[in-house]
């Protein structure tokens, strides 16, 4: 008996298999070409979409290398502007120096040139001060030296002289 069950359920898995078989045939026969034809869209769907995101890369690398070459330039041009306005500062620094230098000079000459003729005009004082003083000491010692004798003596010495020079000039 259990042969044949064997039998029977070798000749049932093997209708079942036929039947299996069969129902892939027709389904290959079936659905080949939407299925070929869902594949084949569906690479060129990929591949579409692969080209779009190409082109959008390729657009992306572009803008990018374009962007970068005006941040590059922007950023020459600002190093430019950096070192132009670092000249023009060295430049006005040196012109400022210059001048300070310039008025510096002139106003040691003029101080110098100031304190000569302070100097002068204080030596200028001093020396009439020493003088107003010297003749009044002077006075003051003639005052006190001559007498009225001396003064007639003085006067008489002054006489004979003048005479003489009369006499000897007749």
């Amino acid at each position: 008996m259990e042969e044949i069950n064997t039998v029977a359920q070798l000749k049932f898995a093997s209708q079942h298999l036929f039947n299996l078989i069969c129902f892939i045939g027709i389904l290959y026969y079936f659905l080949k070409k939407p299925v070929s034809s869902f594949f084949v869209n569906r690479s060129k769907n990929i591949e579409e979409s692969i080209n779009t995101a190409k082109n959008i890369i390729d657009g992306a690398q572009q803008k990018y290398d374009e962007n970068s070459m005006k941040i590059n330039q922007l950023d020459n041009e600002v190093t430019s502007m950096n070192k132009s306005a670092e000249n023009t500062v060295e430049s006005k620094i040196e012109d400022i120096n210059n001048n300070v230098n310039s008025m510096v000079s002139l106003i040691e000459k003029d101080t110098e040139e100031i304190i000569k003729l302070e100097k002068d005009k204080i030596d200028s004082q001093i020396q009439a001060a020493i003088i107003q003083k010297a003749i009044k000491i002077s006075e003051n010692d003639l005052r006190q030296k001559i007498t009225e004798e001396k003064d007639e003596e003085l006067i008489m010495s002054y006489l004979v002289e003048v005479k003489k020079d009369v006499i000897s000039n007749s």
